[in-house]
């Protein structure tokens, strides 16, 4: 909470804000994790995807958790870098400005956004082969 000049009134321990973040990234690894791993043993006709990889699941499956693991380091990195923008501006000894942290903001959507948009993009435009390797 902030009062009317701006400045902080309420704080948060460290050590809140530590399990917090280890909470978070355990959560988000167990669950990318556990539906990474069911992916292989949903039937082929639950999956929404073209009749070319329905024929070629097993380089589907490769895919799709490759793709839940990318998901999953894409949300661990954006929580790192906002640990690391925090413990900037905790510096007594750091400049603080917009420069500072401005960045972080579309960083991070532009990592969400390539991963999200690279699942469609690979199943539409990387057709499988015959010999489950990809063309």
């Amino acid at each position: 909470m902030f009062n009317s000049a701006g400045l902080a009134t309420q704080y948060l321990d460290r050590e809140t804000l530590f399990y917090a973040a280890v909470a978070i990234f355990l959560i988000n690894n167990v669950l990318m994790n556990s539906v990474a791993r069911l992916i292989p043993k949903l039937p082929t006709d639950k999956i929404p995807v073209a009749a070319a990889w329905a024929q070629h699941r097993d380089g589907l499956n490769e895919v799709l958790v490759n793709w839940f693991h990318a998901l999953m380091a894409a949300v661990n990195t954006i929580l790192a870098l906002s640990l690391f923008v925090l413990s900037m501006l905790n510096r007594s000894d750091f400049q603080v400005d917009g420069y500072t942290y401005g960045w972080l903001l579309p960083l991070s959507v532009f990592i969400l956004a390539s991963v999200i948009i690279a699942l469609p993009i690979r199943l539409i435009l990387m057709k499988p082969s015959s010999n489950n390797e990809f063309a």
